[in-house]
C-alpha cells in the first residue's frame, strides 16, 4: 500500500522562557540584593505581575490589548526598573495598553487593495484586485485577526510566466526581486521593530518550487493561538506518519517524494529536547513533559514506532533516552523514562546551553550511523522537537550544531538532491519572553510549511496537545494507507471493498470504498433493480460476506432513460451507496477514504477551518490536467496512476465517448457525457492505463498531502482494454467517473447521521 510521507511533522518544540531578549538566563545575584520599587509602574489600562522574585515584571493587558511600549522590564542591579524604550529608542514615562491592530501592505504588485490605511483594527477587511492580464492567487479579501494577523492567504497577482510562479508579498514585508527564472532569488525585510519569521531569502528551484518557506512579519504581541498551532501541527503530524512509499509516476532519475518505511528497522527518529533551564521554571518543565508525552502517545496510535532520544538541559546536557538503547522504540517505556525526570535535576547548573543539547544529538547520529545496526540510514527521516524560549547564555550560537547536523546528513549540500525531507527542526516558542528571531533561526524552513510556533503560555500548549488527543480517533480518520510498496503491488487499501452481487446467472463484482462506518459508494449499475439486499454481500477489511441492509441509488440514475433515442445505456448519475448491517470496525485494514467538502478533508489538505467547498474543488481539480488514480486488483491491489482531464484536452477526451461500442449513431456528446463525468485515459501527457469492466464503482483518487481523496466513482469506459492479453489500448480508450462534487447534495442527505462533516 501507498502513500507518500509528507514533509516530516510540523511538531513541537519552544518553551516558556522567563528571560528577554538579550539578557542572561542565569540567576544574578546583585538584582536580588537591591529589589526594584513598584511606585510608578503601573500600565495604563492593564495591570502587572512579578516574575522570578522580583528579577522582571510583565505588564498584562485585557484581550485585543497590547502592552505598549514593552511587555517585560527587568530591575537592574542598581534597584532600578529598564526604561521604557520604543522600537524608534525613544523613551515613554507611562507603559499603556494599546488597541492590538494588523499592519497595511508595505507593498503590492500587479495589482491594486482598498482601502489604504498603515495599521487596520479587528475585523476590519482589505480588498485585493488585479490589474488586466494578472491572476489572483490566494485571497482577494482578508480579515484583521485578534491576534494581530490576516487571515486567509497571501494575495498574488501572477502573470503565469517565469520558471517560478511569483512568491508574493506577504503583508508587512517588502521584497527585493522580480524575476522568476531557474536560480532567481527574492529577499524580504520587515519594518522596524517586526520581526522576520519564514525564510528571508528563497530560491526559485529545479522544480519550480520556492526553497524555505513563505516569511511573515512578527511584532512582539503575536502568538499563535492554540486553534492554529493545533491546526498546523496535526495537519503536519498526520502526514508525517501516516505516509509510506509513495508512488509517484516520476521516473527513477528524478527526486523522489519523501518517503518512510514503517518497519521495525526504524526509518524515522525523533528527538525530544526540553531546555530546564532557569528562565524555563518548574511549572512550565512539567507541563513541557505532558506535552512530550501526548506526543509520543499520538505517534503511538498510528502504529509507527519510531526511535527516540530525549535530552534535557541547562548548563549541561543530559540524555534521557538514547537511540542506541534497545527500547529506544518502545512508546511506553520512553514515556516512563520521560517522567522519571525532574526540574530540579539541573538546578545547580541552570545556564542556558542549547548548543550542547544540539550537539549531544550530532553525537547521537553519529555513533548510530557508524554502528551499522542501521541499515536504512540514508533512508532515515530525523525530527527534532525543541521546546525552548531562544535564550542562550553558553556554549555558543546553537544555529552552529544545526548546521553540524545537516552537513553529516548530508542536507542542501547537492542542489539536484538536496534531502530536506530527510530533516525537520520544530521550535515551539512560548511566554512572554521568547526571541522571535532566535527561535525562528533554529528551525526549518520549507515551503508551505510552518515549523516554528510562538504560544502564549504553557496552559496553551498543553490545550494543543489536549486537543490532539482528544480528536485523535486516529482509526477513524480518512484517507490515510498503511502499509508500503513490494514491487509494484501494495499490501493495502484500507477503503477497497469488493460487491458481490449473486443472482440465478451467476456472480457479477464490482468495487466500492468504504465511506463511513455503515455506508460504502459504489456505481448505480453494478445492481439491477430486482437485485435483493440478501443477495449483496461485502468483502472489506479481511472479511468476506458481510451483510447489506439496502442499496440507495440517486434519483436521477436511469440507465434507460434514452434508449428511445437510440443510446442503449445512458450513465449520467451512476452512483449508488450501500448500508451494511452491522458497522464496520475501523483498523489499519479498514478505514475510510476522505470525501471532497467534508471538515476532515478539510484538514488532511491542512487548508483553513473556514475552507468553502468551492475552495476544495479548486484545490482538487483546478483547471488543468489533475494527477489521480484508481486500483486494479490482480492477484494483488495496485494502483494506476492517471490524469483527469480538466483543462485544454477535456473537450477531445470527451469527444472520443462518441467511439463507445453502442454509441455509433450519438451525434451530440452531451447526449452521453453530461456535467457529472470526469474524464481519464488517452495517450497524453502520458499514456493513462484503463480500467476494466470489473473495476466499476471503484474509487477515482486524488493522492495528495499525504492523504487519500475520491473525487469520481469509476462507471464506464470506451474499450474494455482487458478482453486483450497484453491490455494494450488504443488512444480513443478513455475512462468516465462520476464527479463527486456534482452529487454533493444527494451525498449530504443521504450520510447526514455518519457525522462527516460536511461543508
Amino acid at each position: 500500500m501507498k502513500k507518500t510521507l509528507c514533509s516530516w511533522f510540523c511538531i513541537l518544540p519552544l518553551f516558556l522562557g522567563l528571560v528577554p531578549t538579550g539578557v542572561s538566563s542565569a540567576p544574578s545575584e546583585a538584582s536580588t540584593t537591591q529589589p526594584c520599587p513598584l511606585e510608578g509602574i503601573e500600565i495604563l489600562g492593564g495591570s502587572f505581575k512579578l516574575l522570578k522574585d522580583g528579577q522582571f515584571l510583565e505588564y498584562v493587558c485585557p484581550s485585543g490589548y497590547y502592552p505598549y511600549p514593552v511587555k517585560v522590564r527587568s530591575c537592574k542591579p542598581w534597584g532600578s526598573w529598564s526604561t521604557l524604550q520604543t522600537r524608534n529608542k525613544k523613551i515613554v514615562k507611562k507603559a499603556e495598553c494599546k488597541a492590538i491592530q494588523c499592519p497595511g501592505p508595505e507593498d503590492f504588485e500587479n495589482g491594486d487593495f482598498w482601502p489604504r490605511k498603515r495599521f487596520y483594527n479587528i475585523s476590519d477587511q482589505i480588498f485585493f484586485q488585479c490589474y488586466d492580464g494578472y491572476t489572483l492567487r490566494g485571497s482577494d479579501n482578508r480579515i484583521c485577526q485578534s491576534s494581530g494577523r490576516w487571515d486567509g492567504f497571501t494575495a498574488i497577482c501572477d502573470a503565469g510566466v517565469g520558471h517560478c510562479r511569483d512568491p508574493g508579498i506577504p503583508i508587512g514585508t517588502r521584497k527585493a526581486g522580480r524575476q522568476y527564472r531557474l536560480e532567481d532569488s527574492v529577499t524580504y525585510h520587515c519594518g522596524q521593530g517586526l520581526t522576520l519569521q519564514g525564510s528571508q531569502r528563497r530560491t526559485c528551484m529545479e522544480d519550480g518550487s520556492w526553497s524555505g518557506t513563505e516569511p511573515s512579519c512578527q511584532d512582539s504581541f503575536m502568538y499563535d493561538t492554540s486553534e492554529e498551532v493545533f491546526a498546523a501541527f496535526i495537519s503536519s503530524l498526520t502526514e508525517m506518519v501516516e505516509g509510506a512509499d509513495a508512488e509517484d509516476g516520476h521516473s527513477p532519475g528524478e527526486q523522489q517524494k519523501r518517503k518512510i518505511v514503517l518497519d521495525p528497522s526504524g526509518s524515522m527518529n525523533m528527538y525530544l529536547v526540553l531546555d530546564a533551564s532557569d528562565s524555563i521554571g518548574k511549572n512550565n518543565f512539567t507541563g513541557a513533559k505532558k506535552c512530550f508525552t501526548s506526543l509520543i502517545e499520538k505517534v503511538a496510535s498510528y502504529g509507527v514506532k519510531p526511535r527516540y532520544a530525549v535530552v534535557t538541559y541547562a548548563t549541561e546536557a543530559k540524555a534521557v533516552v538514547r537511540l542506541s538503547d534497545e527500547r529506544s522504540s518502545d512508546a511506553d517505556w520512553v514515556t516512563q523514562q520521560l517522567e522519571k525526570i525532574q526540574y530540579k535535576d539541573h538546578e545547580s547548573k541552570s545556564g542556558t546551553n542549547t548548543k550542547r543539547a544540539l550537539t549531544l544529538l550530532y553525537e547521537m547520529m553519529i555513533a548510530q550511523e557508524s554502528s551499522k545496526n542501521d541499515y536504512n540510514w540514508n533512508q532515515t527521516r530525523h525530527v527534532i522537537v525543541l521546546m525552548t524560549d531562544g535564550n542562550y547564555n553558553m556554549g555558543g550560537d546553537p544555529v552552529a550544531a544545526i548546521e553540524q547536523i545537516r552537513e553529516f546528513l548530508d542536507i542542501g549540500r547537492n542542489r539536484r538532491n538536496p534531502r530536506e525531507d530527510y530533516l525537520d527542526v520544530y521550535v515551539f516558542g512560548i511566554g512572554p519572553l521568547v526571541d522571535q528571531e532566535k527561535i525562528n533561526a533554529l528551525a526549518s524552513k520549507k515551503d508551505g510549511e510552518k515549523h516554528v510556533f510562538k504560544v502564549k503560555d504553557m496552559e496553551d500548549l498543553e490545550r494543543v496537545f489536549s486537543l490532539m488527543i482528544d480528536e485523535s480517533k486516529t482509526l477513524g480518520l480518512c484517507g490515510i494507507a498503511w502499509g508500503h510498496q513490494k514491487s509494484g503491488h501494495y499490501e493495502r487499501q484500507p477503503w477497497h471493498v469488493t460487491i458481490n452481487v449473486i443472482r440465478s446467472t451467476g456472480k457479477e463484482a464490482c468495487k466500492g470504498a468504504v465511506v463511513s462506518e455503515y455506508f460504502l459508494l459504489t456505481a448505480a449499475h453494478c445492481f439491477n433493480v430486482d437485485d435483493q439486499a440478501h443477495s449483496i454481500k461485502v468483502d472489506a477489511g479481511g472479511m468476506k460476506n458481510r451483510e447489506v441492509d439496502a442499496v440507495y441509488f440517486h434519483p436521477d440514475y436511469d440507465i434507460n432513460r434514452k434508449k428511445a433515442e437510440g443510446i442503449p445505456e445512458f450513465y449520467d448519475y451512476d452512483i449508488a451507496l450501500v448500508k451494511l448491517k452491522k458497522k464496520f470496525i475501523f483498523s489499519k485494514d479498514l478505514r475510510p477514504i476522505c470525501l471532497p467538502c467534508t471538515e476532515a478533508t478539510t484538514r488532511a489538505l491542512r487548508l483553513p477551518t473556514t475552507t468553502t467547498c468551492q475552495q476544495q474543488e479548486k484545490e482538487l481539480l483546478p483547471e488543468k490536467n489533475v494527477k489521480a488514480l484508481f486500483v486494479f486488483q490482480d492477484k494483488n491491489l495496485i494502483q494506476k496512476e492517471v490524469y483527469i482531464k480538466n483543462g485544454e484536452m477535456k473537450e477531445n477526451c470527451e469527444r472520443d465517448a462518441l467511439k463507445a461500442q453502442g454509441y455509433e449513431k450519438v451525434k451530440q456528446v452531451s447526449d452521453v457525457v453530461t456535467p457529472r463525468f470526469l474524464c481519464t485515459g488517452g495517450t497524453e501527457p502520458n499514456v493513462d492505463p484503463n480500467t476494466c469492466k470489473g473495476d466499476s464503482g471503484g474509487p477515482l483518487i486524488i493522492h495528495k498531502k499525504s492523504r487519500f481523496i475520491q473525487v469520481g466513482v469509476i462507471s464506464w469506459g470506451v474499450v474494455d482494454v482487458c478482453k486483450n492479453p497484453k491490455r494494450l489500448a488504443p488512444s480513443h480508450a478513455r475512462d468516465f467517473h462520476i464527479n463527486l462534487f456534482q452529487v454533493l447534495p444527494w451525498l449530504q442527505e443521504k450520510l447526514k447521521d455518519e457525522d462527516l462533516g460536511f461543508l
